[in-house]
């Protein structure tokens, strides 16, 4: 239960990205592009060329105010496939460049977890146990649109399996998600802690693609970081 839901494949040869990249013209489809503080742009793709540079033209309701050497994550879809890219926007006077570095494939495995970092800031916190209001704050250790598992101290309560809890997930400085689930596992761990496994029984659409997008984002992080 530890492999990725979302896992990056590296499109590793010239031919295959260039392949990939003139899908994409033909498509039609837009590119979006994400910077650090959470700025989306959208664009069109005009033109490829041999080295793997994006023509594109500049997007009409932002600025092209973009700084120089100014590190974006982009991504775009062909047909139902994902895929994600690192680029540094060149601006010219009719149109931006987008050098298309550490492209990858995004494949999802909906049945599988993500196991978080150990110093990665993940709490899950149950506000309601079977119904009745309470505070209860976990360490989040793994993760799917199907449920997770949290460690607990095992003097915060008393649980039993099968026990309705209503919690939030806050991964990082992200939104809360939502969540409601079973316990369908306990488990000690060591002398003081309990590992709870929680499947999920309800899991609302805007919930759902939450989940996704962090882990998403949590993963394009470590692999961009690891890449450079």
């Amino acid at each position: 239960m530890s492999e990725a839901l979302i896992i990056f494949k590296a499109i590793g040869s010239e031919q295959e990205k260039q392949m990939l990249l003139q899908k994409l013209l033909s498509s039609q489809e837009r590119i979006t592009l994400k910077d650090k503080f959470e700025r989306v742009i959208t664009m069109r793709v005009i033109s490829v060329n041999s080295q793997g540079h994006l023509k594109c033209h500049p997007p009409e309701e932002t600025a092209m105010n973009f700084q120089e050497n100014s590190v974006f994550m982009a991504n775009f879809q062909i047909g139902h496939e994902k895929y994600l890219f690192e680029t540094k926007p060149v601006v010219h006077e009719n149109y931006i460049s987008l050098p298309v570095t550490h492209l990858y494939h995004l494949q999802r495995r909906r049945n599988f977890r993500y196991t978080l970092p150990q110093n990665y800031s993940a709490t899950f916190v149950i506000n309601y146990l079977n119904q009745a209001i309470c505070s209860h704050q976990c360490r989040l250790l793994d993760l799917s649109t199907e449920g997770c598992a949290v460690e607990i101290h095992q003097e915060e309560t008393e649980l039993k399996l099968e026990d309705l809890v209503q919690a939030e997930i806050f991964l990082g400085d992200r939104e809360p998600i939502l969540v409601q689930g079973v316990i369908k596992n306990i488990r000690g761990r060591g002398v003081s802690h309990l590992v709870l496994g929680v499947e999920f029984n309800h899991l609302a659409t805007p919930s759902e693609d939450k989940i996704i997008a962090s882990l998403t984002d949590l993963q394009r992080e470590l692999y961009f970081r690891k890449a450079g």
